[in-house]
This record gives structure tokens, sequence and C-alpha cells, in this order.
């Protein structure tokens, strides 16, 4: 979802790449050992000329237009939601402020000006107040998760949670969106888009799409059913933005300063390996 993911992408191409470029003299060379255990050596240059590898990149991000309370939680004589919405995305989380008195069938709109969830400028963010988008934008695939929480004094649910400052080129918000002393679970919902899915509905710069997802209202790991379940919908913008233009460089640096490689050729062995990794569990 972040630019580390544009770098595996291009890491199939550039060890074919490689191959082309490989030089047999040691003293110009690295030497790699093969994998097929045969003893045999691939000797790769040292003076590949990564600065010269670009391209031109598309870019999105994506804003919270608002959400639906279709049966706001419990018996709705009894009150309105207290509502909290937390987002998450590669590059650190969000959350709104407390939303009070909503109602089933009423529909809360957020400012997406000010309501950004992926392609957040860094610092410390609330989602509908100061929450804006970087117009550098990110590039796909993207993705994001959203939690709603109702906001009680008391209740059965208790965990800890603490907001720290988030690190560099990161987002936080200023607190949780279940500070745990009670708070009811409302739902959740988990986006991913892939390129093929962003192409499809985004031809050109400018162009906007909307989705409307409705949140489950289990928490993970857990299965529930029957009763008076809360039932909300979110939607969500994306935008297609300004395309960027990205060397091979900048992310080579990303990835060595991140992984710790010692060299260029080994941040690309990384990125490789990596797409070995198992996938993580559906929630």
């Amino acid at each position: 979802m972040t630019s580390n993911r544009c770098f595996l992408a291009c890491c199939f191409g550039l060890a074919a790449w490689l191959w082309c470029v490989a030089s047999v003299s040691a003293h110009e060379s690295q030497a790699m050992s093969r994998s097929d255990g045969t003893g045999g050596r691939l000797e790769v240059s040292n003076e590949i000329p990564w600065d010269t590898i670009e391209w031109n990149e598309r870019r999105y991000k994506i804003e919270a237009i608002g959400f639906k309370a279709r049966n706001e939680t419990g018996w709705d004589w009894l009150g309105s939601d207290e509502v909290m919405v937390g987002t998450e995305d590669a590059k650190g989380w969000t959350t709104s402020s407390e939303i009070g008195n909503v109602d089933s069938g009423e529909f809360h709109p957020f400012d997406p000006i000010r309501s950004c969830m992926v392609a957040v400028r860094p610092g410390i963010v609330v989602l509908g107040r100061t929450s804006v988008c970087d117009e550098a934008g990110e590039p796909a695939p993207l993705g994001f998760g959203v939690e709603f929480w109702e906001k009680d004094l008391f209740g059965w649910r208790t965990s800890f949670c603490k907001a720290l400052p988030p690190g560099k080129g990161r987002h936080a918000g200023p607190h949780c969106a279940d500070d745990g002393v009670g708070d009811d679970f409302i739902g959740r919902a988990r986006i991913d888009l892939s390129t093929l899915d962003l192409e499809a509905v985004l031809s050109n710069i400018g162009d906007e799409h909307f989705e409307t997802v409705v949140l489950n209202p289990c928490p993970v790991d857990e299965v529930c059913g029957g009763g008076d379940l809360p039932d909300y919908a979110f939607t969500f913008r994306i935008t297609r933005m300004r395309d960027a233009h990205v060397t091979l460089r900048s992310l080579l640096d990303e990835a060595m300063e991140k992984t710790g490689a010692r060299s260029e050729l080994e941040a690309v062995v990384a990125g490789l390996r990596s797409l070995r990794a198992p996938e993580p569990s559906s929630s």
C-alpha cells in the first residue's frame, strides 16, 4: 500500500534485468551463489545504473464521506448513539471526535477535505477536522480499515489503549476510538483495492469514485448473531491524483533504511524473498 509494494512489484522485472547486465569480471562484481546447489556463481556488476531507472506512477487518495446508522445500538427508544470512528492504513491511523445524538435512519456527513484516510499528511490528525490529504497521493494497491464504537460510561469490554505520537512520516489520532472503559463495538470493515480495481474506475486524473460498505458488527475473532445488532454503513471517496515521477533509487534508499540492507542488490533480494511470506489470515 505504500511505495514498498511498488518496490516489490518492480523486483521481478529488475531481477530479470540484472541477469542481462551480469559481468564476468570478478574485480568489478560481487558474487552470489546459485540456488541450485551446484556451487556455480553468478557475477553481478556493482556498477548498475540504479538512478537511470524511472517511471510515472498513478497516485490516489481516499477520504471519508460519512456514515448511516441503519440500526443504532440497542433499543431505539432508550436513547441515541454517541459514535467514535477510527481508521487505519499502512502509514498510521486516524480517529474522529465523539459524534453524538445518532439515531436509526440518520446519515452523518464528514467534510471530506478534512477526513483523509489514505495519503494523510504526517502528524496528529482528527478525522472530520484536521485529517488532510497530502497532494502527492499514494500508489496502488491501497487499503484501509475502519471501526465504529459507541461511547458508554460502563460496560463489559475492558482494554488498554494509549495514543502515542506518530513516527517520522506517519500519522495518528490524539486518542483512541475505543477508550477501554466500556465502549460498545458497533462494526468494522476492511477495504483493499488492487491496481486493476483502481484503474477500472479511475481512468483519468481528477476522476472520483464513491463506494459504500456495510460494517460487520462482529469484533475480530468473534462470532456474533441474533438480537438487535447495530447496523451501520460507511461511505468513502477515492480520487485519482496527478501522476508522480518515481526513481528506483528513491525506493531502494527507503528499502535499505527499513530493512538494514547493506547494498541495493541486497535490498532487491530481501524484497523478492518477502514475496514468499505467508499471506495473513483474513478476519
